[in-house]
């Protein structure tokens, strides 16, 4: 798991205390455009609430052996980064920053950096992006290529350049 992306970004794993900041910043993600119209606040924070839970439990489960890691800038958490360290790929399963950590090149770095593992492993890194997402923009200057779609999901791919053995 890569540990600094600059001087003051750094991360750490994730502990039991960190539920509530991971929930509010799986809120944050979540575009005016997948909110539950019609739903007073309450009932909309009570169901991204469901959500974020059945996302945790859905990782857990197919991915037991994940890294998650909070993404922190002079200590405190702005983003996690929550990977899946396979046999034959490194899987990025979630990758967000706060709204107001956005655009600054934090996103950026941690691509890299697992991109410079997959390389050095000699696996290629995927992840899924919604549709539409902007952050498919960033991936794609990376070097990802979509590889398909998994219903409301690009299927996204960088593969390692060959190597000479």
């Amino acid at each position: 798991m890569p540990s600094k992306t600059s001087r003051s970004i750094e991360m750490r794993p994730a502990e039991a205390g960190d539920v509530a900041f991971m929930q509010q910043l799986y809120s944050s993600t979540r575009s005016t455009d997948a909110r539950m119209g019609g739903c007073d606040n309450a009932t909309e924070n009570l169901l991204q609430g469901l959500q974020f839970k059945a996302q945790q439990s859905w990782f857990q489960t197919k991915y037991p052996n994940a890294d998650l890691a909070l993404i922190t800038e002079h200590e405190r958490p702005v983003g996690r980064l929550y990977v899946d360290y396979g046999p034959d790929e490194l899987r990025i399963l979630d990758i967000c920053l706060l709204p107001e950590h956005r655009n600054r090149g934090i996103g950026l770095g941690l691509l890299r950096s697992l991109q410079a593992q997959g390389e050095r492993l000699r696996l290629p890194v995927r992840l899924n992006v919604m549709l539409g997402s902007p952050a498919q923009r960033l991936l794609q200057r990376c070097g990802f290529e979509i590889r398909g779609v998994d219903g409301i999901y690009n299927v996204m791919e960088w593969m390692p350049p060959a190597g000479i053995d």
